[in-house]
């Protein structure tokens, strides 16, 4: 089912992130405490980050997070103001490949989502596609529920709308086309400027989701990474957190 991290602050690095707390992702990965699905995340991870003049770049692996070699090198020697990140636990029928993997990215737009709709069948996938224009559907290149909810969203935004309004119009097509079936949406969003939490289901539970504040920065993560006094997000709502320490938050 997967489990997320996101962070935006002062600089840090990236074994600070993704590696040193208590109950890292990288021990989520093998020792989750709250996922709804399966036991565990070994199905590859990913990390994106911003570098010079907010330029995205990410790095992602289908192995485990624990099996990979280069992990301790790019920990000590990558720093950035935000990060997020992703250990995968892949829904059955989904392909284990880089194409899957997350988080995606397109310019300076970082997605990820925690979750999965089900079943993920052709009614599912007409009802999303009818969503979207032909150059859209063209940019799936995998066939992960993520990756349709990311396309969507690309859709949104291409129309003009904000983030915001984007996300809107995504739970409310989602609404629709799940009307029969269940659906796990904890999504992470951020354009370098702000990160935007969403944590909703339809016929079902939401998944976990926390966040922590302190020291001008803000910490996003399915299971809380440290000790620290994480508040969990409301049910079915959206949450924006935007670089001078606002908090905008949403009922969906």
């Amino acid at each position: 089912m997967c489990r997320l991290a996101a962070y935006m602050g002062k600089e840090i690095r990236l074994d600070q992130f993704l590696i040193e707390h208590e109950h890292s992702l990288l021990k989520q990965s093998w020792s989750p405490k709250e996922m709804q699905d399966g036991t565990i995340n070994a199905d590859g991870y990913g990390f994106a980050w911003l570098v010079n003049d907010n330029i995205v770049c990410s790095y992602k692996n289908i192995l485990p997070i624990w099996s990979d070699s280069n992990l301790q090198g790019l920990g000590h020697s990558l720093q950035s103001r935000l990060w997020m990140a992703n250990v995968r636990g892949a829904t059955p029928g989904q392909g284990i490949n880089e194409a899957n993997t997350q988080p995606f990215h397109n310019n300076n737009l970082i997605f990820m989502h925690n979750g999965c709709l089900k079943p993920f069948d052709n009614r599912i996938k007409s009802g999303l596609l009818e969503n979207m224009s032909t150059e859209t559907q063209a940019d799936i290149n995998g066939d992960s529920d993520s990756l349709y909810l990311f396309a969507l969203l690309k859709e949104y935004l291409a129309k003009g709308n904000t983030i915001n309004d984007a996300i809107l119009s995504l739970m409310d097509i989602l609404k629709d086309v799940c009307d029969k079936s269940s659906a796990l949406l904890n999504i992470i969003i951020s354009d370098g400027n702000s990160l935007y939490a969403c944590r909703s289901a339809i016929n079902a539970s939401c998944p976990s989701l926390y966040y922590f504040l302190g020291n001008t920065a803000v910490w996003i993560a399915s299971e809380p990474l440290s000790p620290n006094d994480w508040i969990t997000f409301s049910e079915n709502s959206f949450t924006q957190f935007n670089n001078s320490g606002d908090i905008i938050t949403i009922k969906l």
